[in-house]
């Protein structure tokens, strides 16, 4: 959060532990999520009429409540996002919809994500072909060098 506060225009490392040593896809799902977060709060809060609703609070006055107002309505959800991970339901709410932590969600949705996944931009078969091509020459080399110990 502070670096993007900050300005930072890339934060990486989504993904990593251990430095970048390992990496894990629940780790991946969580961090997207926060990173979610973190570009909302970047965005800030809104200032002009519309959201001030100055007109509102006069119209409601003194010892009103603004719940069953239709401009609360129109407007609850623009600050705070869903999350697909995190749960906010109460101990029995989250018990009676299994009791998984954040850590099981987020493999839970990496592990659908990888089954049933579309790229929303495919990569050209020339970009498939040279990346097959990178792996194979690095399995071989790999090999290569398992095979000298």
């Amino acid at each position: 959060l502070v670096p993007a506060l900050a300005g930072a225009n890339m934060i990486y490392g989504v993904g990593m532990l251990e430095n970048g040593i390992t990496w894990d896809f629940a780790q991946l799902v969580m961090q997207d999520e926060m990173m979610k977060m973190i570009l909302k709060t970047v965005e800030g809060v809104p200032v002009d009429d519309e959201h001030l609703a100055v007109d509102i609070i006069a119209d409601v006055g003194p010892g009103g409540e603004f719940i069953s107002h239709m401009h609360t309505f129109q407007n609850f959800k623009h600050l705070s996002q869903p999350s697909n991970i995190i749960d906010r339901n109460n101990f029995d709410g989250w018990m009676a919809q299994g009791g998984k932590d954040i850590v099981e969600r987020s493999y839970d949705k990496a592990i659908d994500m990888i089954e049933n996944g579309k790229p929303k931009m495919p990569l050209p078969e020339e970009t498939k072909t040279a990346l097959h091509k990178m792996l194979e020459e690095a399995e071989a080399d790999k090999n290569e060098e398992l095979a000298s110990r």
